[in-house]
């Protein structure tokens, strides 16, 4: 997460809403140099792709809903000396079931780590021509189960990049495209940009767009950060993307968070207390021990930092991204202007921008983030932490949201 100054966020906040449209009839590019490659992607996809992240097999719910796409995680095929992975088969036969369920499979292929676990190292050149042979398989085993593939996850995320630097996550991905390009057949192929690395990565990706059918976006204005306030920004980030690679353009995740609010500094000085802890400086100073007292899931997520100094382990703590999962809040000024954080405001929020991006031609398709709420953070295991249990279409035991109808009617043709 990422947030300035309340005084300064809001300044931001109110000039970059001001300026919005005008950044938006700057950026829009109504002809682009590969305009043909929008037909041509539409007409392997059927038609605009309506879809949702993480899918549970309701069906019928899904139907109604006219959710005709799932997006979600293959998991890595081989273990031992090339052996199919039970997890990998198991994936399989899920996702035949859906694609018989006329639900289409939008997948994305596994991390940089998950490679380096099973001897591959994406940084050693002598690894390269395996990585691809494994690209290969995905496209040749998964045919007629996944229309559309997406190498690998939001390069330029800590959590999901390392231990690459970005300059070899783009060849990471850049590799795993040209081995697919040849024999994708009908089935569309890219990658997805996530947070700050939409400004750079389109351009650095440049050389790899000819492996290309579309580029996807991942967007979450209102959410991570403090000064993004209007949801015409989607736009403004959209055409940005547009205008950069001049491909079709895909977002390949966005939704809302449905329910969260900041906590006063007495209820985070409790937090702090029930650590041990009565400010955040003592814990700064004992960061190593503040971070074991954690719940154990929280605690998991900086043993990738072991390395770092304490200094830069306390700034992810207090300033940085687990802030929030830490005292269990969405903090001040996280919102979008007229959509509050409740399940009314989540509903209101995808009425309005569904059909605002799908007005856009050169954007083919869409993910909402998610299909249902959790019982826990997956980041931080906590039951009452907001910002990964309450993105759903539907709660925890399956039941339709607001948002559920919202989608149901932004979606229908």
């Amino acid at each position: 997460m990422m947030s300035f100054s309340p005084i300064l966020a809001k300044i931001l906040g109110f000039f970059l809403a001001v300026i919005t449209p005008f950044l938006n009839f700057f950026l829009t590019d109504l002809k682009g140099p590969f305009e043909n490659e929008v037909e041509i992607a539409i007409e392997k996809t059927g038609g605009y792709i309506k879809g949702v992240c993480h899918a549970e097999p309701q069906y019928d719910l899904l139907n109604e809903a006219n959710i005709e796409w799932f997006r979600d995680d293959i998991p890595f095929p081989f273990i031992g000396d090339g052996e199919i992975s039970p997890y990998y088969a198991a994936w399989k036969n899920e996702a035949q079931e859906y694609a018989d369920n006329g639900i289409r499979i939008f997948g994305i292929t596994p991390y940089p780590e998950d490679y380096i676990e099973y001897g591959l190292d994406p940084r050693l050149p002598e690894n390269r021509e395996a990585i691809q042979d494994i690209a290969r398989f995905y496209m040749e085993d998964l045919r007629g189960i996944v229309g559309a593939f997406q190498i690998t996850n939001e390069m330029g995320i800590d959590r999901f990049t390392y231990p690459l630097t970005m300059e070899e996550a783009y060849e990471f991905i850049g590799m795993q495209l040209e081995a697919m390009y040849p024999i994708r057949g009908d089935i569309i192929i890219g990658y997805n940009l996530a947070a700050l690395s939409i400004l750079d990565m389109p351009i650095k990706m440049k050389p790899y767009h000819q492996y290309c059918d579309y580029v996807g976006v991942d967007l979450y204005l209102g959410c991570f950060e403090n000064v993004l306030k209007s949801a015409d920004q989607y736009l403004v980030v959209l055409n940005y993307v547009r205008k950069i690679t001049g491909k079709p353009i895909i977002l390949c995740e966005f939704g809302y968070i449905g329910l969260g609010e900041t906590k006063s500094e007495e209820e985070r000085l409790a937090i702090l207390e029930s650590y041990g802890y009565s400010s955040e400086e003592e814990a700064r100073a004992d960061i190593d021990n503040f971070i074991k007292a954690l719940p154990e899931e929280l605690a998991n997520e900086f043993d990738r930092y072991a390395d770092e100094t304490p200094e830069y382990r306390a700034d992810l703590m207090f300033t940085g991204e687990f802030r929030s999962h830490l005292y269990r809040e969405l903090p001040d000024g996280f919102g979008l202007y007229d959509y509050p954080h409740t399940p009314e405001g989540q509903a209101e929020f995808f009425s309005y921008i569904i059909p605002k991006i799908r007005s856009l031609d050169y954007v083919i398709g869409s993910f909402i983030y998610m299909w249902d709420d959790t019982g826990s953070c997956y980041v931080c295991g906590q039951e009452d932490c907001p910002v990964e249990t309450k993105w759903g279409l539907v709660d925890c035991d399956g039941n339709p949201k607001p948002a559920y109808y919202a989608v149901k009617e932004a979606y229908a043709d």
